[in-house]
């Protein structure tokens, strides 16, 4: 079982970009968004410059269906608007009992075999990630 964190991050206002804070997903001290790197500019569907969503957060945890047209649960989001027509990170999300699994990254309504970005499982208690949600 992987150990998951969550990591206040932000992303830098610029001259057309606006800032955005949200909560970074860090497995075994690695950033979730650098194994499964597009080059897009994205942020975590965990942001924290808005009010909470409780739904996001059902389905990154498998307590709903995932929100992308091949049922696979977004990750991570355009930061100006959070529509997967402008990039996002999906993964198929399986739960057994307080057992979450992420796998088969991608970028969703691609070609399934073009758009796996990393061979990586991750596995972590539902209790851990509503602990570290908690704290921020």
């Amino acid at each position: 079982m992987n150990r998951i964190r969550l990591v206040p991050t932000i992303r830098e206002r610029s001259k057309y970009q606006r800032e955005r804070r949200y909560l970074d997903f860090e497995v075994d001290g690695v950033s979730l968004r650098s194994l499964v790197d597009t080059g897009l500019d994205l942020i975590s569907v965990l942001v924290t410059d808005r009010p909470r969503d409780p739904p996001r957060l059902a389905r990154v945890l498998g307590e709903a269906p995932g929100d992308a047209p091949d049922g696979r649960v977004l990750l991570y989001v355009c930061p100006e608007c959070e529509d997967i027509e402008c990039g996002a990170v999906a993964s198929k999300v399986l739960r057994r009992g307080d057992l979450v699994t992420w796998r088969d990254f991608g970028v969703p309504e691609e070609d399934e075999a073009d758009n796996e970005f990393a061979e990586t499982t991750v596995s972590f208690s539902a209790r851990q990630l509503v602990r570290e949600l908690a704290d921020r």
